[in-house]
């Protein structure tokens, strides 16, 4: 099943996952260590494992990556996922709340891409608020770890 992350104005970046789960919480997928991936400028295979967690209306996807250095939970604030003929899309809007997994730290990443996307009008004033909106939401979620999916996607994560 494929996954299509539009970033703009940078193209279309590709990955090649498996669905494995439908739960409450979403759509669930994985890729193991070298799965592979597309992007504007390359082309390769995951060094690290991974489980994506996706659900239509929902601003956001979830990324467990299984990285040794860092093991981390990134948040893709999105517009909402859809499912297209072959797996899944969503258009980036470049906040990425992030859980550190080791250290327990929490940040919000990419504002440098953020404001450009913005300034230079490749997202909507519209766009621009919910992406603040969402990923200062998702940072106080990855914060409280309250959330049962939040553990399961560790759960879920195919070894190295």
């Amino acid at each position: 099943m494929s996954l299509r992350k539009i970033k703009r104005p940078q193209g279309d970046f590709w990955f090649d996952f498996e669905a494995f789960a439908e739960d409450e919480d979403g759509f669930w997928l994985r890729g193991p260590v070298g799965t592979p991936w597309r992007a504007p400028h390359a082309t390769g295979s995951s060094e690290v494992p991974v489980v994506v967690l996706l659900a239509p209306g929902r601003p956001w996807a979830a990324w467990w990556v299984g990285d040794p250095a860092d093991r981390r939970l990134e948040i893709d604030v999105c517009r909402p996922p859809e499912r297209d003929g072959n797996g899944w899309q969503y258009v980036d809007l470049e906040l990425d709340p992030v859980l550190h997994e080791t250290e327990g730290r929490v940040e919000i990443e990419d504002w440098d891409e953020y404001d450009e996307s913005v300034r230079n009008g490749w997202m909507t004033a519209d766009d621009a608020k919910l992406a603040r909106v969402v990923a200062e939401g998702c940072a106080q979620l990855l914060h409280q770890r309250s959330e049962p999916w939040l553990d399961r996607g560790w759960k879920m994560l195919p070894d190295s």
